[in-house]
This record gives C-alpha cells, sequence and structure tokens, in this order.
C-alpha cells in the first residue's frame, strides 16, 4: 500500500459563497491547478492561486472562501504520518509538520504536478518524488513557533496590487524586469513593494520569477524539438550554465534528466473526486 495518496479536488464553491469551517484529517500537501480562493487559519490569511502549495497539519482548522471566483481545482496530496515525522524530527512539534500553511509556487511541486497530470509516472516515481516535494516545503515553511505573533495588518487594495504584480510576472518571465516597474505598476514606494511582496507571497519579487521561469521551462521541455538552450533563452536566462544550474536546484535533476525520465516512465492514471481538503 501506497504511503502516498493522491486526489484531484474540483471545488464546488462559487464567488461570495459563506466559508466554512474545516479541517485537516491527516497531513497534506495540495498544489493550486487552477483558479483563485482565499485561505485563512489562525493568523494565516493569504490569497492562491496557480501553482500556490497549501499545506495541513492534522486537526488544523481553516476556512476557504472565494472573493474573486470559484471553480478552483487542486491536486492534493496525503501523506501517511511517520513518513513526514521522520523529515526533521517532525514529532518533536506535535505533529506540526508544516509551520506555515501557503507557500508560493515551488517548482519540485510544480514538476510533481506536471507529472501527475500527464498520467505518465508510475507509482512508485509519484511517490518519490511526492516525499521530495514535502520535505522542500517544509524546508520552506520553515519550523516556527505555531504560538509566534501575528504578521502586521495588511490592506485589501495592497494585497490585490501585489497579487496583480504576480500575473504581471508570469506573463514577463521572458523579458528584462525592474523593480521600479514593478513597483509602479502596484503603485508603491520600490521599498514598500518590496516588503509587501515578501510578506504577501513569500518570496522576493525576483525569487518569484526564477521560479516562475522554471515551471516555463517544464512546459516548453515537454516539445522534444525545443533544445536545452533554446528552452533556457525562451524563458529569460541569458545563459545556459545558470539555466542547467537554477532548474538543478529547483527540480532536482538537470533539464535533460527531467525531459529523459519524462518520456520514458509508464502510463499510471490517477482517478479524479470531489473530496474535502482535509
Amino acid at each position: 500500500m501506497s504511503c502516498v495518496s493522491v486526489v484531484e479536488y474540483r471545488c464546488q464553491a462559487e464567488k461570495g459563497d459563506r466559508p466554512r469551517v474545516e479541517e485537516f484529517a491527516g497531513p497534506s500537501l495540495a498544489i493550486v491547478c487552477s483558479g483563485r480562493f482565499a485561505f485563512r487559519s489562525g493568523h494565516e490569511d493569504q490569497l492562491l492561486a496557480n501553482d500556490f502549495l497549501l499545506l495541513g497539519n492534522p486537526g488544523q482548522a481553516y476556512e476557504i472562501s472565494h472573493p474573486h471566483d470559484g471553480g478552483d481545482r487542486c491536486l492534493i496530496f496525503h501523506f501517511d504520518e511517520p513518513v513526514l515525522a521522520e523529515i526533521g524530527d517532525a514529532r518533536r512539534r506535535g505533529r506540526r509538520y508544516f509551520a506555515r500553511s501557503v507557500l508560493p509556487p515551488l517548482p519540485r511541486a510544480t514538476a510533481l504536478r506536471r507529472l501527475v497530470e500527464a498520467g505518465a509516472a508510475a507509482r512508485l516515481e509519484i511517490d518519490e518524488v511526492a516525499i521530495a516535494s514535502a520535505s522542500h516545503a517544509m524546508a520552506e515553511a520553515g519550523a516556527g513557533d505555531p504560538r509566534a505573533a501575528p504578521p502586521p495588518a495588511r490592506d485589501r487594495r495592497t494585497r490585490e496590487s501585489i497579487h496583480r504584480t504576480v500575473e504581471w510576472l508570469e506573463r514577463s518571465i521572458g523579458e528584462e524586469v525592474c523593480l521600479s516597474d514593478i513597483a509602479r505598476l502596484a503603485e508603491l514606494s520600490p521599498y514598500h513593494f518590496l516588503r509587501s511582496f515578501k510578506r504577501e507571497i513569500g518570496v522576493t519579487p525576483y525569487r518569484f520569477l526564477v521560479r516562475a521561469r522554471i515551471r516555463r521551462a517544464l512546459e516548453l521541455l515537454a516539445d522534444p524539438s525545443a533544445t536545452v538552450t533554446e528552452v533556457a533563452y525562451a524563458v529569460g536566462f541569458g545563459d545556459l550554465s545558470n539555466f542547467v544550474h537554477t532548474f538543478r536546484r529547483e527540480v532536482g535533476s538537470t533539464p535533460g534528466r527531467w525531459r529523459d525520465r519524462a518520456a520514458a516512465t509508464d502510463s499510471a492514471r490517477v482517478p479524479s473526486s470531489t473530496v474535502s481538503r482535509g
């Protein structure tokens, strides 16, 4: 029996529906495949968009709402607790495997999503990549104190402007981007924009852009006619060695090995179902 199970979740809620309190039954990692929704749990209150990660701890209460639209879709990976407990000895934190519930896109997790959605991965490979992605997410989320003080208050206008720049960055991965242009789009000073972006998204604008470029590279590598060099330039890298180094750091393998492995795997379709995120 697999130590990791995966389901596709299609939300039926619509814009403006009243949120309800739910609870994570066990440790889980959800990857947003489409749509946008708001997540609230304790001091955390964030919007999630494509490829963002939602991390759940056993017994953690939360609310999901849809201030913009409904119909979001996620892939949810449920883990046996002993597997995650061995990563960083999470048992010392009282089954709190993730110190934060929301992370910006991680290319390694995006690669996992593409493996599952393509239906071209063996069960063992999904298990291995899912555990590696969970370990990466645990490291990114940190092992902070759940009783930590809440972050500074956010105003709705600033939050919306930051998410507007996220969408713009994802469309601009092949272009030269400067801080003043992005801050101007957000209608904030560069300094205020940097602080607000990091607070809202969890990483700096440059880090987010790099990850967006690698996620786009994963899409382009599916075309066997495109060379690795062509992909590197298409996603904004002016140097092949830098692209290969960054890809390996974010995904866990070189672009060539990733492409070969994706092409060689056996078919293993994942059934879809409509279930609670918990």
